[in-house]
């Protein structure tokens, strides 16, 4: 008896792995519960939107970090003022973790 599971869960299992993979570090340098959900739940949104969509004139390769990277701005927008130092790194993880997502889409899903 094979066991199959739906795209949907991929999806979320997907979004959750890797929403672990940004919060891990955040929580390791104390940061504010508020802002490790928020990191995470963007992922796990990023996620679900990857696996459902197709952006045009990207390959499939680059759509998760499209993705990530429009779900990053509202974020980098909010720090232009505080943090100015964390916008590379958020630019990067986006970069990273999308493709990641884009590659999971493309092999798991």
């Amino acid at each position: 008896m094979a066991i199959t599971i739906d795209h949907f869960t991929i999806a979320l299992a997907t979004g959750a792995v890797i929403g672990l993979l940004d919060v891990v570090p955040m929580i390791a340098q104390r940061l504010a519960f508020r802002s490790c959900l928020s990191a995470f739940c963007t992922y796990l949104f990023a996620a679900v939107i990857v696996f459902y969509s197709d952006l045009p004139y990207l390959p499939w390769w680059a759509d998760g970090m499209g993705v990530t990277l429009m779900m990053a701005i509202p974020v980098l927008l909010t720090l232009t003022g505080k943090e100015r130092r964390a916008i590379p790194v958020i630019l990067l993880n986006a970069v990273i973790l999308g493709l990641l997502i884009s590659l999971s889409e493309r092999y798991l899903g």
